[in-house]
């Protein structure tokens, strides 16, 4: 096992480190081999991000985190993150950055928790979801920028139970699952382009408010799962126009909610191909269905008929009619 650790230089800049290797036969055993390279013991209250390549995420992730878990001076707003590729590629970036590493990648998550690509997902969070039974973790999944050398929001990449699936959902899919997931950001931005009158254009909108009703009907030992939404959002481009009349604002209306319904049938679809229940369709079931539940919830997940009905109702307009 191989650990990678940013070691700032000198206390007054951050912004000079070095890398530092250790391996190991366990976190533990790599952070102690760590330990050997430098002047003083590497101080986990200062950890801000933790990233994790996504073949270690293969096999269970706990066996990489209880060392984290179990030590009380680890912050427990950390970020967690999986990499395409070597983690060391992903910290020893190369170039001078505007704060220390571990900063960088933590402004960064937080900036697409904010757009609603990625749900708010802390260490303690993490710690919580691969324990539970009927709910699945997900994580930010970065790739790089081969030319600059740095990481790219590549989307979210699912879990069933600890192990990744080996699916990652794309910035749109993300976003739409995040709504899903009830975890809207500051902001909820996606564009669709319309054709109409011979002409493409693009209608963007921005996701003011989400409401969720789900039902579960039970037939026997599986289920259907309605899960029913109402977006309220904000049109944010529309050079077609003339939004103040009814007739167009209600012809709006029915593409948006025909584009995220199929959006939305294409997520789900993942999900259940990859048996991964981010939803936590499973807690549900688990408390008021227990004729359906099973303790292998992700193949009983991937068996359910889920039937999403979404509703796209324009609230604002901007500044323009």
């Amino acid at each position: 096992m191989k650990g990678y650790y940013a070691y700032p230089t000198t206390p007054s800049d951050p912004t000079k480190y070095v890398v530092i290797e250790g391996l190991g036969t366990s976190a533990r055993d790599v952070r102690n081999h760590a330990d050997l390279k430098v002047e003083q013991t590497l101080d986990l209250s200062e950890l801000s991000t933790l990233l994790i390549n996504q073949e270690s995420a293969t096999t269970p992730l706990y066996d990489y985190l209880d060392i984290y878990f179990r030590n009380p001076q680890s912050p427990i707003t950390a970020k967690v993150a999986l990499t395409d590729g070597s983690v060391k590629e992903f910290v020893d970036i190369g170039h001078q950055l505007p704060s220390d590493v571990g900063e960088y990648y933590q402004r960064f998550i937080e900036s697409f928790e904010r757009n609603s690509i990625f749900p708010k997902m802390t260490l303690q969070k993490v710690c919580l979801l691969i324990l539970e039974k009927g709910k699945d973790l997900v994580l930010p999944y970065l790739n790089k920028d081969k030319k600059r050398g740095t990481p790219i929001a590549a989307g979210l990449a699912l879990f069933k139970e600890q192990v990744f699936t080996g699916t990652v959902l794309d910035p749109k899919e993300s976003l739409l699952l995040t709504l899903l997931m009830g975890e809207r950001g500051t902001n909820a931005r996606i564009t669709y382009m319309w054709e109409k009158d011979g002409k493409k254009l693009p209608v963007s909108l921005d996701v003011i408010r989400v409401k969720k009703k789900w039902k579960i009907e039970e037939k026997g030992t599986t289920a259907t799962v309605h899960l029913k939404y109402n977006l309220n959002v904000n049109i944010e481009e529309y050079p077609h126009d003339r939004l103040y009349k009814n007739i167009v604002r209600k012809d709006v209306d029915k593409f948006l909610t025909k584009k995220v319904q199929e959006d939305v049938e294409g997520v789900l679809k993942k999900l259940q191909d990859a048996q991964s229940d981010p939803l936590g369709v499973g807690l549900k079931v688990r408390a008021f269905h227990p004729k359906v539940w099973d303790k292998n919830w992700g193949e009983k997940f991937a068996q359910l008929t889920l039937k999403p009905e979404m509703k796209i109702t324009i609230e604002r307009t901007g500044i323009l009619q």
